[in-house]
């Protein structure tokens, strides 16, 4: 369905935002900081004097390793998020003044970590990890400022589902992006691939002549391909011709996925151009069957069928992530070590673990439930009840997480639904409080909005390039 909202009243009735003295507000901020309290927590230590300024000269003079670069990605990650809290649950007004005070929050929440890091005895402080802080929150508050102001460029332009494209596009296929990165099963360590990240890349690249192509992950043929189809009809929305489109998304797909791979040399993992050639063609593929379904779609599905069609095919896609690699987990034990207390436990393994696994297994849910909760703000299951909101997605957070109990080679961790119910309120935040108010309810019918739906569909751009 596309839909273009009257430039006169922008998406409708104004959609109330967060204001500091919200109690909503106020506690997403103190919830937030419990999350980095409790991912930066640290065992304490002597505090002797001597200890403490030897700790804090190695703090002032780090040494940078392939390490710190994990930590480096770990760090931005975590602090973004505080830097996306902080801006949507801001009071409406000028940019700048935001942001800024977004990144200074941040700083001087770091500044505390370090500090209370300079009496740990299993965490080091660094004056690194406050740069790459302050930048997690910078960036993170710039993100979500630019998110707001791109949903409200978009909310008077035509779109298919009611709200950007876009969203799905660079959250889907950002996922597939870390992916590349971190694998869930390719996590083997080169041998004697140590040192800065430059020479842990020389020894990847050296080792390539040992098996060419690498481990060949062909399922992500099918994982891959919906974000070339959503990155078409992200740019089609935008006006781009389906075929140029199709074109720039292999083309810009194909640089990114090898960027990817070449980050894993540089952290000491095997690269593998066999994984590359298969993302390349899963992107592909869903790029070249949205040209040609692209107005299939506009044409036979409308009103909230379409939206409603998305949901299905997107939480589907979404479960075959979960399920992978569909092998049933027979091993009483397994089961009962995936149920241990510390799985139960936020955070557990972000805390202990400093790898890329663990950076890719946060972010991805992140990723790819945000537009989730963004296509809801829209067109919610239903208004009220338990099927309201964000309701539906943290339904199907819990569903896939709980499912990899059963499944062999899967880990179950709490940590990837409270991840993936946030990001889909911050989704849900990010649409309405660019104005939008939604249109209807996805499982109630109503003859008025299926009017209103009918009359948005005359406006579609796919309809408009493509004979019925």
């Amino acid at each position: 369905m596309s839909t273009q909202r009257p430039s006169g009243s922008p998406g409708g009735a104004r959609a109330p935002g967060f204001r500091v003295r919200d109690p909503t507000a106020l506690w997403m901020r103190i919830g937030y900081l419990a999350v980095i309290a409790f991912a930066t927590i640290a065992e304490p230590a002597s505090a002797d004097r001597l200890l403490v300024d030897e700790r804090l000269r190695q703090a002032l003079r780090p040494e940078l390793t392939g390490r710190d670069i994990v930590d480096a990605a770990r760090n931005i990650l975590l602090f973004a998020g505080w830097g996306a809290v902080w801006v949507i649950t801001s009071p409406r007004g000028r940019a700048l003044p935001m942001l800024v005070r977004a990144t200074l929050s941040g700083a001087a929440i770091s500044a505390a970590v370090e500090g209370v890091q300079l009496l740990s005895a299993n965490r080091v402080a660094s004056v690194l990890d406050l740069g790459t802080n302050t930048f997690g929150a910078l960036a993170g508050a710039l993100a979500l400022a630019l998110l707001v102001v791109l949903a409200q460029f978009k909310r008077a332009a035509r779109s298919y589902v009611g709200m950007p494209m876009v969203l799905f596009a660079a959250g889907y296929g950002g996922s597939t992006v870390l992916e590349s990165i971190g694998p869930v099963f390719r996590q083997e360590r080169l041998l004697n691939a140590w040192g800065p990240p430059l020479e842990r890349l020389s020894q990847a690249l050296a080792q390539l002549g040992e098996a060419p192509f690498g481990v060949v992950p062909w399922l992500d043929l099918v994982l891959f391909a919906p974000a070339g189809a959503l990155a078409v009809a992200a740019l089609a929305e935008a006006g781009m011709s389906r075929r140029t489109a199709a074109a720039w998304t292999v083309l810009a797909g194909a640089v990114l996925y090898a960027m990817a791979e070449f980050a894993r040399g540089g952290a000491g993992f095997a690269m593998a151009p066999g994984a590359w050639l298969v993302h390349v063609a899963g992107l592909s593929t869903g790029a070249v069957l949205a040209v040609g379904g692209l107005p299939l779609f506009t044409r036979e599905l409308r009103g909230r069928d379409r939206p409603a069609a998305l949901l299905v095919a997107y939480a589907s896609v979404l479960a075959l992530w979960s399920l992978r690699p569909f092998l049933p987990e027979l091993d009483g034990r397994a089961i009962a070590e995936k149920l241990a207390i510390g799985r139960l436990v936020p955070l557990v393994a972000y805390r202990e673990r400093v790898d890329l696994f663990t950076t890719a297994d946060v972010a991805i849910p992140a990723l790819q439930f945000l537009p989730l909760g963004a296509l809801l703000a829209v067109w919610p299951v239903r208004r009220s009840g338990p099927l309201s909101g964000i309701l539906p997605a943290a339904y199907l957070a819990v569903a896939f997480e709980t499912s990899q109990i059963v499944v062999s080679g899967r880990y179950f961790d709490v940590t990837d639904i409270l991840v993936a119910i946030a990001a889909a309120a911050l989704g849900f935040a990010i649409v309405r409080r660019a104005g939008y108010t939604p249109y209807g309810e996805l499982l109630l019918r109503s003859p008025a909005s299926d009017r209103s739906a009918r009359g948005q569909d005359a406006a579609d751009p796919a309809r408009r390039r493509t004979k019925p």
